[in-house]
C-alpha cells in the first residue's frame, strides 16, 4: 500500500472517511507493526544501536521520573493561577472558543490564544471543544 500525504479532494474524502470509520487504516498500521516486530524478534530486522552495532560501553539513558511532590507543586501552581485570573474574561474567552467551534469555517487558533491569555487551563479549553465536537472513541480492530 502506498501512502501519500496531502489534503484530500472532496472526491477522495469520502473513501478516506469510510476507511477511518471501518478501521482500515488502524488495521493496516497494526498489521505492519506486527510484521515488523516479528522480523525484529527473528533477527531479520537490524535496528542500529538496539540489536546490532551496540556500544557495550554506552551508559544507559536517564529517564525522567516525575514524583508526587512535582505533581503537588503543579496542582498548586494551577490553583494559584486560576485563583488570580479574571474569571469573567476566562469565561468569555471559553464562550468565544465554543462559538467559533460551532462555525465550521472559523479558525480556532485566535480564540484559543485568547483563552491562553485569559489563563484558561488546557483542560478547560479541551472541555469547551469537547462540548461542541464530542469525544471520538476509536473502535479497536485486530
Amino acid at each position: 500500500m502506498k501512502v501519500e500525504y496531502g489534503i484530500p479532494t472532496d472526491k477522495e474524502a469520502l473513501p478516506l472517511a469510510l476507511g477511518i470509520e471501518r478501521g482500515f487504516f488502524q488495521s493496516e498500521i497494526a498489521d505492519a507493526a506486527f510484521r515488523e516486530q516479528q522480523r525484529y524478534e527473528k533477527n531479520r530486522l537490524i535496528k542500529v544501536g538496539v540489536n546490532e552495532f551496540v556500544d557495550p560501553d554506552e551508559a544507559p539513558i536517564d529517564l525522567l521520573k516525575i514524583g508526587p511532590e512535582i505533581e503537588r507543586s503543579q496542582v498548586e501552581s494551577v490553583a494559584r493561577i486560576r485563583g488570580g485570573r479574571d474569571e469573567e474574561a476566562a469565561g468569555r474567552a471559553l464562550q468565544r472558543l465554543k462559538a467559533a467551534a460551532v462555525d465550521e469555517g472559523e479558525n480556532l487558533i485566535p480564540p484559543m490564544v485568547e483563552c491562553a491569555r485569559a489563563y484558561c487551563t488546557e483542560g478547560e479549553i479541551v472541555d469547551a471543544l469537547r462540548e461542541v465536537f464530542g469525544e471520538y472513541t476509536e473502535t479497536p480492530r485486530f
